[in-house]
């Protein structure tokens, strides 16, 4: 072995023959944690950085697009439940480029992009097409967009263009959702469905768009005047306005009853007609001068003889003399009157009646005045008898089995939280304990290693023969003696090995004319 290496070597060995066996265990574990840190570090820095390929995949096109990327070897990770494909940054161009060479993805819709690849020779009818081919992709892209829709296929039916006004018809829509498993739309975001094809095509009204999802139900029927979209908006206007109410009593009566003694239910019919009424009034106040004011005369005076007779083949004429006076006035005036239009649009939501229960519990509703009761509730929902709305107040027993059975599992949950909080407690507690034990134990250990051996190298010779001489007297100290002699060759050895790395030329001096004196 080299010289330079001996001495280093040497004193590694030194130092580990004076350190204890829980110092050894710690170096080691401290030596096992770097490595390991190390080799994880290694990993995070060298790990290529991901990019998207492709996103909002359909499950088709993801399936072909992973089997593609086994077969070229290229490393993969799914995001978003597997509509997302991400690989290295460095290979997105490149692979974008083989899977459009491959047809993948084959349900991607290119929305307007389809009106880039018209040439000039595009006949009108190419154009009307691809027009509508890119409207419909548009929204299928837009629409998939919406939380719980993975694929939409939007298909438009637009009308020809008519000379006369009167002939013109109205385009309509038609939308397929692909929903995720377990996933159902509301009736609000129907409406939004529908709304948002009806707004992106010109002259498209919203009951014009049926919407249906992948297992056949029809979500909104063209044509029909209440869909069953706004049938559920409806319902639910109905029912936030019923908690609304049913909230404002219930205070009233916790308040009176206490909790859990009085219980409230409103049901509200409410008037979701939109009306629109117009009125004309007209109002004249006496004294105004008329606007416009016509008189008219006719006066006439005259004699003659009267004719008459008898019609027939036989006319017998009578004549006779007189004298006439004929006279007639009249007045046309326009008077100032004044004239009112009021146009009243009537908003949907109207209240058609209120129905209110109240049930108390006969073991607590003894001193309570069951009219007081109706007429706070009635007050606080805003009853009103002349519409019909009616209020009826019952006392009768509550049932509370579930509400003990509830508290009891209630005690019994808080329990089982302290016992498990508890002996989490003492486990974590017992663990610090054992390390600071494990800590203590180590440090002392060392700390008479250390002790030990700076006493070897303080004692003088003649004491390290006074204590082989009493160790042959005193067997139990034997195994301490053998400890010293070990520690003394050692310490021997490593100064030698010290001279040796540091100063090699004058040992080697040494040596030469040591040789030369033993011949």
């Amino acid at each position: 072995m080299p010289a330079a290496l001996a001495g280093p070597l040497n004193r590694v060995k030194t130092l580990l023959s004076t350190i204890s066996l829980g110092q050894k265990i710690v170096i080691g574990l401290l030596l096992a944690g770097l490595v390991l840190g190390g080799i994880f570090f290694t990993k995070w820095i060298t790990a290529p950085t991901m990019a998207p390929l492709f996103s909002n995949l359909a499950s088709t096109d993801a399936s072909a697009i992973v089997d593609q990327l086994n077969t070229d070897g290229v490393a993969y990770q799914l995001a978003d439940g597997g509509a997302t494909i991400m690989v290295a940054q460095d290979v997105v161009n490149s692979e974008r480029l083989a899977m459009s060479g491959k047809g993948l993805p084959a349900n991607n819709s290119t929305g307007y992009a389809l009106l880039d690849q018209q040439g000039i020779t595009t006949s009108e009818f190419q154009q009307q097409v691809s027009y509508q081919r890119a409207l419909e992709g548009e929204l299928a892209n837009t629409l998939k967009a919406l939380d719980g829709v993975n694929a939409a296929v939007v298909h438009i039916a637009l009308p020809k263009d008519q000379v006369f006004a009167t002939d013109e018809g109205k385009p309509t829509a038609s939308v397929l959702l692909d929903l995720a498993p377990g996933k159902n739309l509301s009736g609000e975001q129907v409406q939004a469905v529908t709304h948002l094809v009806s707004s992106s095509i010109e002259k498209m009204d919203p009951a014009d768009v049926t919407v249906a999802d992948s297992t056949g139900a029809v979500l909104s029927a063209a044509g029909e005047g209440i869909s069953s979209a706004a049938g559920d908006a409806q319902l639910q206007q109905e029912q936030e306005f019923e908690a609304r109410l049913a909230a404002n009593a219930q205070a009233i009566l916790d308040t009176v009853a206490g909790p859990g003694n009085a219980k409230v239910s409103v049901r509200a019919d409410l008037d979701f007609a939109k009306r629109d009424t117009t009125s004309e009034s007209y109002t004249y106040v006496p004294g105004t001068p008329a606007l416009s004011e016509q008189t008219s005369k006719e006066t006439y005076t005259g004699t003659g003889a009267a004719v008459g007779g008898v019609l027939g083949a036989e006319n017998t004429a009578t004549t006779g003399n007189g004298n006439s006076t004929y006279d007639k006035n009249s007045t046309t005036a326009n008077n100032a009157v004044g004239k009112t239009t009021e146009t009243v649009q009537g908003a949907p939501g109207a209240i058609n009646r209120l129905t209110v229960s109240v049930v108390m519990n006969d073991a607590t509703a003894a001193g309570l005045n069951p009219q007081q009761i109706q007429d706070a509730v009635s007050n606080s929902v805003g009853l009103d008898t002349a519409r019909g709305d009616a209020i009826s107040v019952a006392t009768m027993a509550f049932d509370t089995t579930a509400a003990q059975k509830a508290a009891a599992d209630l005690k019994a949950a808080e329990a089982a939280a302290k016992s498990a909080q508890m002996w989490s407690m003492i486990k974590t507690g017992g663990i610090a304990l054992g390390i600071v034990l494990l800590v203590l134990i180590v440090w002392l250990r060392s700390r008479r290693g250390r002790e030990e051996y700076e006493e070897l190298e303080d004692e003088e010779p003649v004491e390290f023969e006074r204590i082989q001489v009493e160790s042959v007297r005193d067997p139990a100290q034997e195994d301490r003696q053998a400890k010293l002699e070990s520690a003394q060759r050692e310490r021997v050895r490593g100064e030698i090995s010290e001279m040796v790395s540091e100063r090699p030329d004058e040992v080697a001096t040494m040596l030469r004319g040591w040789f030369a004196e033993s011949k």
